[in-house]
């Protein structure tokens, strides 16, 4: 099955899947190999059934995705099962606050980390996704936004002006003392990787005091939406500005998280 498995793999590189979603996939089936000698709907059907017993709906539903792209690649349709149906949170939960933020910032900025305060404001000004973010190049400085290839689209990343015109002495001495387009690199100056900025957010998180829920790099891409629609209620165009192929999906900002239901609930019964 190696070589109908290395087949599949150069099916979705033609097909520009990204290599994450590609990477995913792959480890699925293998993991199905793992506990199965062949691919046929009963072992399916088991596979599905262990994979809702032992991970999350999330987790379980991306790899049956997975599997059952791959018995279609097979030209076996008839091995295809039911997909999982995960339940849409009403609201979007574990979010960096506006004062997190700034208490973030703060901290970076007292201890003279330029690179991660400006690492940390970039994520939360442009709304990229980590793996957008990681391809930010420098000629996005001089006209104001980064275009790349991503979810099967073009994206075009824009970047406020203001956040330029801040940020434009750091980034002079940055690249006349590197050799590179890219606007953040680790430190052997190479491309970041969502890992190692997860890595760092969490750290720095701790350092400075912000909870540890929403130390991740989408929480900042959370933050961008919610504040965006303070300053503009035009739910369509934030959904071009995420990147979103629906309304319905950038719509969740609209909605209150659980403790902000909940606040709003008590202020409102205590008469």
């Amino acid at each position: 099955m190696e070589e109908e498995i290395e087949a599949f793999r150069k099916y979705l590189m033609d097909l520009e899947r990204s290599e994450n979603t590609i990477s995913a996939y792959i480890w699925s089936i293998r993991i199905f190999f793992r506990q199965y000698r062949e691919i046929n709907r009963e072992n399916m059907l088991e596979f599905k059934r262990r994979q809702l017993e032992q991970w999350k709906p999330k987790t379980a539903c991306n790899r049956v995705v997975a599997l059952n792209q791959f018995c279609m690649f097979l030209g076996h349709a008839e091995y295809c099962v039911k997909g999982i149906r995960i339940h849409q949170s009403a609201s979007v939960e574990n979010v960096i606050s506006i004062e997190e933020y700034r208490q973030l910032l703060a901290g970076l900025k007292r201890d003279g980390n330029e690179r991660g305060y400006w690492l940390i404001s970039f994520l939360a000004h442009t709304g990229a996704r980590v793996s957008e973010f990681v391809r930010l190049t420098g000629d996005g400085l001089t006209v104001g936004y980064c275009e790349m290839w991503s979810k099967g689209k073009m994206r075009r990343i824009y970047i406020p002006q203001s956040l330029i015109r801040r940020s434009r002495k750091y980034f002079q001495r940055y690249f006349q003392e590197t050799d590179t387009d890219l606007l953040f690199v680790n430190r052997q100056g190479s491309r970041l990787t969502s890992r190692g900025i997860d890595a760092s957010i969490r750290r720095w998180a701790k350092k400075y005091g912000i909870r540890k829920e929403v130390a991740h790099p989408h929480s900042f891409r959370h933050l961008f939406a919610i504040e965006f629609l303070k300053k503009n209620s035009n739910i369509a165009l934030l959904a071009d500005l995420m990147g979103h192929s629906s309304v319905s999906t950038t719509s969740i900002y609209l909605k209150l998280s659980r403790e902000e239901q909940m606040r709003q609930f008590n202020d409102a019964s205590d008469w």
